[in-house]
């Protein structure tokens, strides 16, 4: 059963963050039902690509996200890691959650509830030379 005070307050934070009230609850409720849908940025950097390939080989349901903040982040004070791990294995930074996203769910993991992550969809990567990139699904 979805928690209506929670999506309540998701929605607040979320209005008080630029959304209008209607579009607040619209992603509230989105991210109620595991419907919030968002890329992860960075996916480039270090390794990554490699862990993505990596990742491609298992089957999704064994691929666990968890979304960390890093509120020592110098680049982005609203930074959202996005950490990925096969089984019991060790977790591996794959990249953020974008900063327009990370701006608005921020304040949602720092003083409501946590945001669950799992993987969406490996997008682009059809030829060798290709990026890679991730999509996750959000839920509260």
């Amino acid at each position: 059963m979805l928690n209506r005070s929670i999506i309540c307050k998701v929605a607040n934070r979320l209005r008080k963050g630029g959304y209008t009230l209607s579009q607040a609850f619209r992603m509230a409720w989105k991210l109620a039902k595991g419907k919030a849908s968002v890329k992860v940025a960075g996916v480039t950097k270090e390794r990554r690509q490699e862990a993505i390939e990596h990742l491609s080989r298992y089957n999704p349901e064994t691929v666990s996200f968890s979304l960390l903040r890093e509120k020592q982040n110098s680049f982005d004070l609203n930074a959202i890691a996005v950490y990925a791990s096969v089984g019991n294995g060790k977790p591996y930074k794959m990249g953020y959650i974008s900063a327009a996203v990370a701006c608005l769910l921020s304040g949602v993991i720092d003083n409501i509830t946590t945001v669950n992550a799992r993987l969406q969809a490996i997008t682009g990567g059809f030829y060798a030379d290709m990026v890679q990139g991730l999509r996750l699904s959000l839920s509260i």
